[in-house]
């Protein structure tokens, strides 16, 4: 990983860290990502994080 490429990481997460911290947010988030559909269940293609979440 060149230098360059570590300063892109070092930059997102900096702007990560200052971003809204809400449960709806983070809900947005893992909606737009894909990994959550709108009425909060993990969608298909995380069937890992489904079983996890439920043996809770």
């Amino acid at each position: 990983m060149s230098n360059k490429d570590s300063q892109k990481l070092i930059d997102l997460a900096k702007k990560e860290r200052g971003m809204d911290s809400s449960r709806e947010a983070a809900m947005a988030r893992l909606v737009n990502a894909g990994i959550v559909d709108k009425n909060g269940n993990y969608t298909k293609n995380y069937p890992a994080l489904a079983s996890f979440s439920k043996q809770k």
